[in-house]
C-alpha cells in the first residue's frame, strides 16, 4: 500500500507539472503580442499553480481541483481553437505557395524558389514556374543541414534527372517576419508547416553565407519510380497544404518524419527508430536500412558528402543548373550499378 501511494502521488505530481508546462507553453507562443504582458501572465499562472498544489496537499480538498481544472480547461479550448493560416505576414523566402499539377508524364510546378543570395537575409526574389518530365527523373539524393552540432540536422530531398538537374524540396516551418525556429515552440502551434522545392544553387549555395554550417550530400538507392513515387508524394502534400494549411508539430509532422515518406517509397515501410528524432543521426539510420550506398562505409559516405566548400567554389565560377548540382556531387562515390 505505501509503495503504491508513492506510485500513486508521483504520477499524479507528473500529471500535475505537464499541465502546468502546458499553460505555460500555451501562454507564452499563442498569447498577447506584448512580451511584458506575456510575463506577467506567466508568473501569474505560476503563482496560481503554486497555490493549488499547496492547498491540495495541506487540505486534500477536492474543490482545489476544480478551481484549478476550470482556468487550464478554458485554456485547453482556446488552444485548440486555434486554426492555421496561410495569411500571415511572412518571411520573405516563404512568401508564396507551391502547388503542382500533373500533365501525363510531366509535372508543372509553381512557385519554384530560384533566389540569388547577397548575404544571410539578402536576395534578389526569383520564383518561377518549371516543368518536369518524371520519365527523365534518375533518382533522389538525402542532404542533412548541421547547423546545431552532430544530433540536430534538417533534412532535404533533391530530386535528379537524367541530364544531371536536380530540384530541392524542403518540408519546414513557414516562418513569418522576424520568427525565429524554436523546438518548443513547435507543440504549440508557433508555425505553420511549409514545403518549399527551389533551385540548389538557391537552397545550398544560400548556406555558404553560415560559415558555421554543414551539408551531407548521401545518393540514396531509391529506383526512377521509387524517386517518381516521393516526389509525387511531396507535391500532393504542397497542394494539399497550399488549400488547407496545418502546423508545423516538432514531434509528429516536422523535416524528419517526412523520412517515413521516403523509406516508405523504397519499401521500407515507416521504421520506429529513435534517429527520427535526433535528425543528426538519420543517415546513420538510412544506412542501417540499406537505403543509402552500402557499397561503401558510412565513415567515408560522410566525408565525401561534405558540400560546402564545393558549393562555395561553385558560385565563385558563377556555375547554374545542372553544371552547380553537379560540382555539388564531385568526388561522391556513384552508386554500384
Amino acid at each position: 500500500m505505501r509503495w503504491g501511494a508513492i506510485v500513486g502521488w508521483g504520477l499524479l505530481a507528473l500529471l500535475y507539472a505537464l499541465s502546468v508546462a502546458f499553460a505555460l507553453g500555451v501562454i507564452w507562443y499563442q498569447g498577447p503580442g506584448a512580451v511584458a504582458l506575456r510575463f506577467v501572465l506567466l508568473i501569474a499562472w505560476l503563482a496560481f499553480s503554486a497555490v493549488c498544489a499547496v492547498w491540495f496537499w495541506r487540505k486534500r480538498d477536492g474543490r482545489v481541483a476544480l478551481a484549478y481544472i476550470v482556468p487550464l480547461g478554458a485554456l485547453a479550448l482556446y488552444f485548440a481553437s486555434i486554426e492555421p493560416r496561410n495569411d500571415r505576414d511572412w518571411s520573405f523566402e516563404m512568401a508564396q505557395l507551391l502547388s503542382y499539377e500533373r500533365q501525363g508524364d510531366e509535372v508543372v510546378l509553381h512557385n519554384v524558389r530560384n533566389f540569388d543570395w547577397t548575404g544571410p537575409m539578402e536576395a534578389q526574389a526569383n520564383w518561377e514556374r518549371r516543368r518536369y518530365d518524371l520519365t527523365k527523373l534518375k533518382g533522389v539524393d538525402v542532404l542533412s543541414l548541421y547547423f546545431m552540432g552532430a544530433t540536430v540536422a534538417h533534412t532535404y530531398f533533391s530530386f535528379v534527372w537524367d541530364d544531371g538537374e536536380a530540384l530541392s524540396l524542403s518540408v519546414e516551418i513557414r516562418k513569418e517576419k522576424g520568427e525565429s525556429y524554436s523546438e518548443i515552440g513547435g507543440f504549440f502551434k508557433a508555425y505553420e508547416l511549409s514545403i518549399l522545392a527551389g533551385d540548389e544553387r538557391d537552397f545550398y549555395g544560400w548556406r555558404v553565407f553560415y560559415p558555421q554550417e554543414d551539408i551531407q550530400l548521401f545518393h540514396t538507392r531509391a529506383t526512377p519510380e521509387q524517386a517518381r513515387d516521393l516526389l509525387l508524394k511531396l507535391l500532393d502534400a504542397a497542394n494539399k497544404l497550399a488549400k488547407q494549411p496545418t502546423y508545423y508539430n516538432t514531434l509528429t509532422d516536422n523535416c524528419t518524419t517526412e523520412t517515413w515518406m521516403l523509406t516508405e517509397a523504397m519499401g521500407a515501410d515507416h521504421p520506429v527508430d529513435a534517429r527520427m528524432l535526433a535528425s543528426g543521426y538519420l543517415p546513420d539510420m538510412l544506412y542501417d536500412l540499406k537505403l543509402l550506398d552500402v557499397a561503401h562505409p558510412l565513415t567515408e559516405l560522410r566525408e565525401k558528402g561534405h558540400m560546402m566548400g564545393r558549393a562555395k567554389a561553385a558560385l565563385a565560377q558563377g556555375l547554374t543548373g545542372a553544371a552547380f548540382s553537379n560540382a555539388l556531387r564531385e568526388g561522391i562515390p556513384p552508386l554500384a550499378q
